[in-house]
């Protein structure tokens, strides 16, 4: 499997690579990525190309037993093209995004698209045949730097042709809009604006007054603009050669589609930062990260940058405790992938990223940190026939949406409601009770129960699928604020649950963003502190009763059948303890074995060539026990239970009742 560095041989000078290369064999990496940062070094003046520099580190890695994942350098072009061409963004003010940083330049320029081709062209015909280049990212992060929306002239025109293509007519686009309101009608795509800054804005910027339907198409639009930018790429790296060709994606944001960004990839990788100078993730959160970048293509992914020291740009972050790096390791594989390469190599002397400390300190001088990867390097070669092509033994799946997170950020129903953060608490609920929770879209028929909180934009063809699902025999979960929208950001005049309402056997005879915390009390008892729909049921069956507010006594969360499967409607959040709770019942009720973990550890169920195995993983910098016995994989004897302080274990036989030790 892929073991490996992000490495920049143009930070050191060249009598140090040698030595930095045999450093790398000893810590038992196979791979480095390089390349993705260094358009000046291989274009210094228009039409001057020279790899030299890089050929050469190539060789030296060579001579160790490494390969290397070649980044194109498009995130961040030199100067003198900057100069020359227009290609740098507007924000929203129309004001020019400043050069000396990355990520400065549009996706719709011509000028900066065909810079693009010509360096892409140049770098995949010379290093078409070069049996150690084993594989291709395309640019780096897209959409990081807040550069995923554009606001020049080039965007609005790229819109006005995307939404031509997709209306036919500008009387359509001005139906499906409502531009009747407000008198925004069109009278031709040439008159299409971008939702950018006008006087009805707030100065904090929060809050937009543009129609919604042009505020997400816009975002629609933007995104399909890298997606598109990618393909450029990609189609000229394929005319030189067959090595699998990826990008480097950033796990829970949700600027640009996953979904689109992926498919013309072979692989998805992704860039793993659980702790940085901007807080730490819960561990939940970053195995949820890991699950949406196995769910951009239903397929193991590999970690491109993962951390490897504390992280920070203008301040450090928190140091990894002694076995952090290799525990994110395991969480990473536990979840997907199958190759991991960390960041840096060695920590910058100079740049923004000083502060981003890599395997090797400033000094280049291994300690700790290398020789705990190291051991984690070793344990993974010995691992490999179990983790390259293994599979998530998943139950339930949630359902991530893209136009849902851009809709419910256009509207976002009241203050506190956030989309990411409902996704995230369902998803928590069940690796707390280790059922094995996959984060995509569609093949519903996979999984025994389906969430789908606040999906409010769904399509006919979505509802047909859903329906179809759970007509055969599926659960299906919604929330408050589904159902209610179409793919065009317009209300659907039929009552709340809107299309779901006949399958959910409910209707919503009211709703309520309460000013103080609502009890929930029957089977489930909680509290609602965001939402509370005021449900009537049709047909389906009352879980639990609100007991505060004036809709005390009124349903809040219900069950109906529907065809040989069900569907529960929760009408309001509900704190930790109740979701979890709920979530118990909805596995129980599909037959999911879901039983608790120990707080702070992760226990994931796989199935590979080599068998079936468990993942235990201890977040808990004190020891705990797991009542699951059997043969370590990783120590090869027999396992007693006992996890040490951010412990790892691996075992073939499974066991699956649990317990915490006090």
């Amino acid at each position: 499997m892929i073991f490996g560095v992000d490495y920049y041989p143009e930070h050191w000078d060249k009598s140090e690579w040698e030595h930095q290369a045999a450093l790398m064999k000893e810590g038992g990496f196979n791979t480095v990525r390089m390349g993705e940062f260094a358009w000046k070094l291989f274009e210094k003046s228009e039409g001057e190309f020279d790899f030299s520099f890089l050929d050469e580190a190539i060789e030296i890695l060579a001579k160790y037993g490494i390969k290397t994942i070649l980044g194109t350098p498009t995130a961040a072009p030199p100067k003198w093209i900057v100069n020359k061409y227009d290609m740098l963004q507007r924000d929203k003010y129309g004001r020019e995004k400043g050069w000396d940083a990355r990520r400065e330049c549009c996706a719709n320029s011509p000028d900066y698209i065909a810079r693009t081709e010509i360096i892409v062209n140049e770098m995949a015909k010379h290093y078409a045949d070069n049996p150690n280049v084993i594989a291709w990212q395309i640019d780096n992060e897209f959409g990081c730097h807040a550069s995923t929306h554009c606001y020049c002239e080039h965007c609005r025109k790229e819109f006005a042709k995307w939404l031509r293509e997709k209306y036919g007519t500008i009387e359509n686009l001005n139906e499906k809009w409502g531009s009747v309101f407000w008198s925004l009608g069109y009278d031709s795509f040439d008159d299409i604006i971008l939702p950018a800054y006008n006087s009805c804005e707030p100065t904090s910027g929060d809050l937009w007054s543009h129609n919604p339907a042009l505020d997400l198409e816009y975002r629609r639009f933007s995104s399909d603009s890298w997606v598109k930018y990618q393909k450029r790429q990609i189609d000229i790296i394929r005319k030189y050669t067959s090595a699998p060709v990826t990008h480097n994606l950033m796990g829970h944001f949700s600027d640009i589609s996953a979904y689109d960004l992926s498919k013309d990839l072979d692989f998805v990788s992704w860039d793993n930062y659980p702790d940085n100078q901007w807080g730490g993730s819960e561990h939940e959160y970053v195995s949820m990260a890991h699950e949406t970048m196995r769910g951009a293509k239903d397929k193991n992914f590999i970690v491109m940058e993962e951390q490897s020291g504390p992280a920070g740009w203008d301040i450090m972050g928190r140091t990894p405790r002694p076995g952090e790096l290799r525990l994110w390791t395991y969480q990473a594989i536990a979840h997907g992938a199958e190759g991991m390469v960390y960041f840096r190599f060695r920590t910058a002397l100079f740049g923004m990223e000083q502060y981003w400390f890599g395997v090797l300190d400033h000094d280049g001088v291994p300690r700790r940190r290398f020789y705990e990867l190291q051991q984690t390097g070793r344990e993974l070669q010995e691992l490999n026939d179990y983790i390259i092509n293994a599979e998530p033994r998943y139950d339930a799946l949630i359902v991530k949406s893209y136009d849902n997170v851009w809709a419910h950020d256009i509207k976002r129903h009241t203050a506190d409601f956030s989309y990411r953060d409902l996704l995230y608490a369902y998803y928590k609920a069940n690796i707390d009770l280790c059922v094995g929770t996959a984060v995509s879209r569609g093949s519903y028929d996979k999984y025994k129960v389906v969430y789908m909180p606040a999906y409010n934009i769904v399509t006919d063809g979505e509802l047909d699928e859903i329906k179809a699902y759970v007509e055969n025999g599926g659960t299906l979960v919604l929330s408050f604020r589904s159902g209610t929208r179409d793919e065009y950001n317009r209300v659907r005049p039929i009552a709340v649950p809107g299309v779901f309402a006949e399958m959910s056997g409910i209707e919503v005879e009211e709703f309520d963003a309460p000013r103080r915390s609502v009890s929930v009390g029957g089977e489930i008892n909680g509290a609602a502190k965001v939402w509370c729909d005021v449900i009537k049921p049709v047909t389906a069956k009352v879980i639990s009763k609100y007991a505060g507010e004036y809709y005390s006594g009124k349903a809040a969360v219900t069950v109906n059948d529907y065809g040989k499967g069900c569907v529960y409607y929760v009408g309001c959040d509900l704190d930790d303890s109740a979701l979890k709770e709920l979530v118990r019942m909805i596995s129980k009720s599909a037959g999911i074995d879901a039983k608790d973990a120990p707080d702070g550890v992760e226990i994931i169920r796989k199935t590979s060539p080599k068998g079936d195995y468990t993942v235990i993983l201890n977040f808990n910098e004190t020891e705990t026990e797991v009542d699951i016995k059997g043969k370590s994989l990783i120590e090869g004897g027999e396992f007693d239970g006992k996890l040490p302080p951010l412990g790892v274990e691996i075992i073939k036989e499974r066991d699956r009742k649990i317990k915490k030790l006090y």
